[in-house]
């Protein structure tokens, strides 16, 4: 009996002594793939590419390619923070179903009922439910939509270096301007509006600022280190990447390009350091891949909201969250094989360009590309 044991230890041992070296060696060779993709991606029109891919252990890969600064050739690092689009929503919902689970506030209220005069001029925001801005259902219409907004917050009218103040934008979606897109719960239409006064709501039911809120309850405790709200936070000196965004005959008819932008080769704006507080607490933040890789891996696993909570926002993280502002395109999906959670962000952006080349390959290079290798960590 004992020497049967003692043969069994000698195989078990002799068995991890091959698979494991074989295991490791097939992850570097997906890493070898995944480091030849991003760089023969940014040998076409993006100039700069940080991707990361985590699971529940932690970070599988990160990796960057490209240029910050295509006129002083300044590489990209994988330090460097991205502006994350529509991916701030996700810190908001945290916050609010946080804020729902503590029983701070009634998911079932609305936003008049809590903001008051602040919002009464908004079409829907007296009867739509903060259910109904989490899954942006509630028809009330965007102001990124609004095209004065737009040549103020990202063209011909910008001032780069202009702080917008977190209400400024409510203005642009009052219903003298604009009317509801829906009654509430009738239809889906995404809304950026439906977060910033979710944030609104955060700071008036805990009494702080939005951006201390995430910090205090997702940043900190997570460890993430690289994550920000442009405007409202400091971010520290040379860790935002440069930024260009393509001025196609669109974006400059509709938009207009600001004269405070270089406009350079290949009919990129140069957008590096403008604010992104005009896209306001929906969409202002900045961020690393390897942060918000992290902060996904830790929604998923229920380590910040409960599984309940988390119903009402994972969706579109399965989907895929595709976003873009001014300069930067930004990408998350969580991958069901091997539980991964693959994060990408680009200096690049499209946003209000109309349909282009540049433009179809930013939407499609995660899809075609990445993902392919990405789910070879499953594996």
């Amino acid at each position: 009996m004992k020497l049967s044991f003692v043969k069994y230890l000698v195989i078990k041992i002799i068995c991890l002594f091959f698979i494991i070296p074989a295991y490791a060696q097939e992850n570097l060779k997906i890493d070898a793939q995944m480091k030849q993709a991003i760089e023969d991606i940014t040998l076409t029109i993006i100039p700069g590419l940080s991707v990361a891919i985590a699971n529940s252990d932690g970070l599988i890969w990160s990796g960057a390619s490209g240029y910050s600064n295509i006129e002083d050739r300044q590489f990209v690092s994988q330090n460097h923070s991205f502006a994350i689009g529509n991916i701030s929503n996700s810190f908001v919902a945290v916050v609010i179903l946080q804020m729902a689970e503590e029983k701070m506030l009634n998911l079932n209220s609305t936003p008049q009922a809590i903001l008051g005069d602040m919002v009464k001029d908004i079409e829907n925001a007296d009867s739509a439910t903060l259910y109904e801005l989490l899954n942006h259902t509630s028809g009330i219409y965007s102001w990124t939509n609004d095209e004065d907004w737009t040549r103020r917050a990202r063209g011909v009218q910008m001032n780069p270096k202009y702080k917008w103040s977190k209400t400024e934008s409510l203005k642009y979606i009052t219903r003298d301007r604009h009317m509801a897109t829906n009654a509430p719960g009738g239809a889906y239409a995404y809304s950026s509006s439906n977060y910033a006064l979710l944030g609104l709501i955060a700071e008036k039911v805990g009494g702080g600022l939005i951006e201390d809120e995430v910090r205090k309850r997702i940043l900190e405790p997570l460890k993430l280190n690289n994550t920000y709200y442009d405007g409202f936070e400091i971010i520290p000196v040379g860790r935002r990447v440069g930024s260009y965004h393509l001025a196609t005959n669109q974006f400059i008819s509709i938009v207009g390009i600001n004269a405070k932008f270089p406009f350079g080769t290949d009919d990129l704006i140069n957008s590096s350091g403008a604010s992104l507080s005009s896209e306001g607490i929906a969409s202002g933040m900045v961020s690393t891949p390897r942060d918000i890789a992290l902060f996904g891996v830790a929604l998923r696993k229920g380590l910040l909201i409960n599984e309940t909570s988390l119903s009402h926002i994972k969706t579109p993280f399965i989907e895929g969250i595709h976003s873009g502002v001014l300069g930067f395109t930004s990408d998350i999906r969580w991958l069901t094989q091997g539980d991964l959670v693959l994060v990408s962000f680009a200096n690049l952006g499209t946003l209000g360009g109309g349909r282009s080349e540049a433009s179809d390959y930013l939407n499609t290079y995660v899809e075609k590309i990445i993902l392919p290798i990405a789910k070879k960590y499953a594996k």
